[in-house]
């Protein structure tokens, strides 16, 4: 396996170990909108280091890029943190393996070229995968609220906002590979994750205070679970602006859908998340479409 290969494996455990950070601070009463914002704060101040030891960033013809690439980058975090506010981990992470096959035909249709056979045959097995997942449903019978219609409404927000998060990071990838890698990425990182940091100042209004989540015991979930977040997208940001290959990236870092269902499964009690009140036989389906969305990694990738 190429070394570059290894941000996105690094990034793909760490995404869940974060969002399952983040998820239990949401279960305390953190807003998304919190979680949002302090992930593209880190990243900001992440990015600003290097432009500091530079003394310079990317020229501004290259502004008007990095603006763009920011404000997708806004709103994927902004539907993947409300996709686990509404759902569970083992729901909404294996679903975010789809945002391989979207980067494939991105970049398919962005540069001309043919779609291989094999993506059409993994984009089969992924539906397969997403279909087995929604069918576990969003609750088990030992569930006080296994009927309740709000479950079924919130379990298909889960799955949109996931879907809505993979397309717009899917475009962030794309056109980060093809515009990044066209400057240093040392330079032109800072000026797109400035961006970032601006455009989620906007948030501020429905952001948690700090005595707030003091108050609600979220603020030793939610912090360190924000900045494990940032840490993964530097990981990835920083692979496909330097070594482009946005689609080989994007299948090692969909194995975070696996990770996410083992993970979730195995820590549930301990992070007092729904997968613990979730009977076997919906672990297992979701398990399986987990795995299958796994395989249509593999064969995308052969």
């Amino acid at each position: 396996m190429p070394l570059h290969l290894l941000f996105p494996l690094f990034s793909s455990v760490v995404f869940v170990l974060g969002m399952m950070l983040v998820k239990r601070g949401t279960t305390l009463g953190v807003s998304p909108w919190t979680g949002t914002f302090l992930g593209n704060a880190w990243l900001a101040l992440f990015w600003s280091v290097p432009a500091f030891l530079n003394g310079t960033v990317a020229p501004t013809e290259a502004w008007g890029q990095a603006a763009v690439i920011g404000g997708l980058f806004v709103l994927g975090q902004l539907f993947t943190y409300l996709a686990f506010q509404f759902g569970d981990v083992s729901v909404a992470t294996p679903v975010f393996g789809v945002k391989v096959l979207m980067v494939a035909l991105l970049v398919s249709a962005l540069a001309g070229e043919a779609v291989p056979g094999r993506v059409w045959i993994a984009s089969a097995l992924a539906t397969v995968g997403v279909i087995l997942v929604q069918s576990s449903g969003s609750r088990s019978p030992k569930s006080n609220d296994s009927d309740h219609p709000s479950a079924t409404s919130r379990f298909g927000l889960t799955i949109g906002m996931a879907l809505l998060a993979a397309f717009c990071l899917s475009l962030f990838d794309v056109l980060l590979k093809k515009w990044g890698t066209q400057w240093n990425s040392r330079e032109f990182l800072p000026v797109a994750f400035a961006v970032t940091g601006i455009l989620s100042c906007g948030f501020l209004p429905w952001v948690d205070r700090p005595k707030n989540m003091m108050q609600l015991k979220a603020l030793r979930w939610i912090v360190p679970g924000t900045m494990l977040m940032a840490m993964q997208a530097v990981s990835m940001s920083w692979s496909l602006s330097t070594y482009g290959d946005a689609t080989r990236i994007n299948i090692v870092y969909a194995l975070r859908g696996l990770w996410g269902v083992l993970l979730a499964w195995g820590t549930a009690r301990y992070f007092a998340a729904n997968e613990a009140f979730l009977a076997p036989g919906v672990m297992l389906r979701r398990l399986t479409g987990a795995v299958l969305l796994t395989v249509a990694v593999v064969v995308a990738l052969v």
